[in-house]
């Protein structure tokens, strides 16, 4: 039996989380039970929080250090999150080194904080194939450029969740040869279709909007990447065309207090509500007006492939890279990123527009999030990356 290493450890739940759990589960479902067996390496502890998720879907994990601080740390803002990624580093360098000698995996699949794993296999000789799997919109700076072209000769093959970050990364030279296009495993049907019967339950208020009143849903991270300070300075101007309106995200993050202070200086607290936290917005994704993705870039976006499943309509920025793709004209509403009169014009035509239209964009938006359903993932990570019949 050959091994499949996941290496993906996060300083806050972001979605590739899900993402790693539902590629694992789709080796262990579908290949050989004499040919592949998929570990998740739990580096500084980050994973003990989903023990019970990864044992009721039977995938097995790898402690790499017994003692760790890492829970304890603040790993919100810039420099935070950069001390807890210096921490991992130094904290797996040679725990992950002497795994790799040991056990020699076949694969090492890596998703976030890749910077170590690509260091060690630029240093060292390894038996295993090093995968890099793209979780986000990659920003080319100095540092990651020289990291990639120095560790590329021992890259095996590097898999991107979109077509337009294919075609970004294509321009080097150095990686053109190793890129794929895998679409991460967003949708595991099963899990979904038992998660929307279910209902969901935060406090008398919210409760109230999501049975009783017309709401927009935003979901995310509360941070600068989502762009939730540029939404709640158009919302004034959105309630002039649909009064009614409620206005509910889901996420936790660094900007939190800010978001909640500049919806107190618009006079919106009545109207603007944070849900720190849910494990089924598939249910809020049901009650919907619609879906509004204000983000600055993305890769693919996540909750974009859940909202199509969920027949919710979806108006969203077209920022690089994931919603031009997914959504699309034809599949939505699509305004221009950043900009207060593209989200307004693009608010205004979906509430103008008929029902058989809007019909027609749901329509489309299911059909083009299948390939992110757990089945084509596995049909293209079986068939172009791991060579498993």
């Amino acid at each position: 039996m050959s091994d499949i290493l996941y290496w993906s450890p996060f300083t806050s739940k972001v979605a590739t989380v899900k993402s790693v759990i539902n590629s694992a589960e789709i080796i262990n479902r579908f290949s050989n039970k004499n040919h592949f067996k998929p570990y998740i390496i739990n580096a500084v502890n980050e994973w003990d929080d989903y023990f019970s998720i990864l044992n009721e879907k039977k995938i097995s994990v790898i402690n790499l250090n017994k003692k760790s601080i890492f829970t304890s740390l603040k790993k919100d803002g810039f420099f935070r999150s950069r001390i807890a990624y210096w921490y991992v580093f130094l904290k797996c360098f040679f725990p992950l080194n002497n795994l790799l000698k040991k056990n020699k995996p076949k694969f090492l699949i890596i998703h976030l904080i890749t910077s170590l794993p690509l260091i060690l296999f630029s240093i060292k000789k390894f038996e295993t194939k090093l995968i890099l799997r793209i979780s986000g919109f990659p920003k080319m700076n100095i540092l990651r450029k020289t990291i990639w072209k120095i560790a590329s000769k021992n890259i095996y093959k590097i898999t991107c969740p979109t077509e337009d970050t294919y075609k970004d990364l294509s321009k080097y030279s150095f990686l053109k040869d190793k890129l794929e296009v895998l679409s991460d495993p967003i949708l595991n049907i099963k899990d979904t279709q038992k998660s929307r019967s279910k209902e969901v339950k935060i406090n008398k208020d919210i409760d109230n909007i999501v049975k009783n009143k017309k709401f927009l849903l935003s979901i995310g991270r509360l941070t600068k990447q989502k762009n939730f300070l540029f939404y709640l300075k158009c919302i004034p101007e959105i309630l002039k065309i649909n009064s009614e309106l409620y206005f509910l995200i889901i996420g936790q993050g660094e900007d939190k207090i800010k978001i909640l202070e500049l919806s107190k200086r618009l006079n919106l607290s009545e109207r603007v509500f944070i849900i720190n936290e849910t494990d089924n917005v598939h249910y809020f994704m049901k009650k919907a007006e619609a879906l509004i993705l204000t983000s600055l870039w993305e890769d693919p976006g996540f909750v974009l492939a859940e909202a199509g499943y969920n027949n919710c309509q979806v108006i969203s920025s077209n920022c690089p890279n994931g919603p031009s793709e997914i959504v699309g004209k034809d599949g939505g509403y699509l305004f221009k990123s950043n900009s207060k009169d593209s989200l307004i014009d693009s608010v205004k035509d979906f509430y103008n527009d008929t029902k058989k239209n809007k019909t027609n964009k749901k329509i489309i938006l299911k059909k083009r999030v299948k390939k992110f359903t757990s089945f084509q993932h596995k049909l293209k990570l079986f068939d172009r990356i791991l060579n498993i019949d």
